[in-house]
């Protein structure tokens, strides 16, 4: 903690201190109707408190001293080093009373070094509080592709996928909440699309009584694509650790988690609601688009583990299926999905 916010949460302590004693206008204290109150402390800082009258030394015990300490302080730590003076206000009036009734104002602004006046304040100049929790709205974008026994499927396999052609969208909103000391949790809902793209385009996914099956197409066609997309409703949870960019601020660890590096694992967990096969090709000059929307044979839920990494404005995340992509004992190839990308 650098001297200037020592020298100003080590004054508002005193002063929380020397109150009660002033209040009661004890013996040896100053007459709070007279005089100005000096409290000295440090090397060289001081807080003067200037009474009128009686009155107002009675009216400041209406309001809850500790509050306006905690906000203080928290915001104390979020001030550059050129902040000179904070004014404390509140619009209402009423924000740390301890009863009803409206008595005074309390707001929270700040002055630059090269401001020495509030007339020269303006909106640039104001300290803007960034809340520590929020609620944002994120899109996923990367690439998926499955794993068979732990390694990806050879490429002769018929389930092999292109991967510069099997995307994953991941949209909705999401809100980080502050927990405690750099500890935050990233909540979301969104809706996820995953495509898979087969690397040979003569791929065919069979999805019927008999099971799961993939197959070579053998027609004399000249092939384009062939894919398989499926729509998910997703959630997820993901405890995070948020460490604050400015190293001037080694006392605090964290400050805003959109503001530094950040770090967090969590789960995730989805419900498909559609799915889909696609298969392009060209017959004789005239292209043909085959599709079928159906189950396909595949989980209907799908849960798995996130881990997310950023900096400022920066976000990668990677996150993989810990259940089988289709339905048990159904034939089909033990396939869990990977899917990895940017945040933006």
């Amino acid at each position: 903690m650098n001297l200037r916010k020592t020298t100003l949460l080590g004054g508002i302590a005193m002063l929380l201190f020397a109150y009660p004693v002033m209040a009661g206008n004890l013996p040896g204290y100053p007459d709070p109707e007279r005089d100005t109150i000096i409290l000295e402390f440090g090397n060289n800082s001081r807080i003067v408190i200037y009474i009128d009258k009686k009155e107002d030394l009675e009216t400041l015990n209406r309001y809850d001293i500790n509050r306006i300490l905690y906000d203080l302080y928290r915001q104390v730590g979020e001030l550059n080093d050129t902040v000179r003076v904070i004014e404390i206000r509140d619009a209402s009036g009423e924000k740390y009373l301890k009863e009803e009734g409206v008595i005074s104002h309390f707001e929270y602004r700040s002055w630059e070094d090269d401001d020495d006046s509030p007339e020269g304040d303006d909106d640039d100049d104001r300290y803007r509080y960034q809340p520590r929790s929020r609620l944002d709205f994120i899109l996923d974008v990367g690439l998926n592709n499955y794993l068979e026994n732990g390694s990806f499927p050879a490429g002769n396999q018929p389930y092999s996928l292109r991967p510069l052609g099997s995307w994953y969208w991941n949209l909705g909103p999401t809100y980080r909440s502050h927990l405690f000391g750099p500890v935050f949790i990233d909540l979301g809902l969104s809706a996820a699309l995953n495509v898979y793209r087969f690397d040979n385009p003569r791929s065919r996914l069979i999805a019927d009584d008999n099971g799961v099956q993939f197959v070579l197409d053998n027609n004399n066609y000249n092939y384009k694509k062939s894919k398989l997309s499926t729509w998910h409703l997703q959630a997820k949870v993901v405890p995070m650790l948020a460490f604050g960019s400015n190293q001037r601020r080694s006392w605090r660890l964290w400050n805003n988690i959109d503001k530094g590096f950040r770090i967090g694992a969590g789960m995730y967990g989805g419900y498909r609601l559609w799915s889909r096969t696609k298969y392009v090709y060209d017959d004789n000059g005239n292209k043909q688009k085959d599709k079928a929307t159906a189950n396909h044979l595949l989980a209907n839920v799908r849960y798995g583990i996130r881990g997310q990494i950023g900096f400022k404005g920066i976000d990668l995340f990677v996150e993989y299926d810990l259940n089988n992509m289709f339905q048990q004992n159904q034939g089909a190839p033990a396939l869990t999905r990977l899917q990895f990308g940017l945040t933006l």
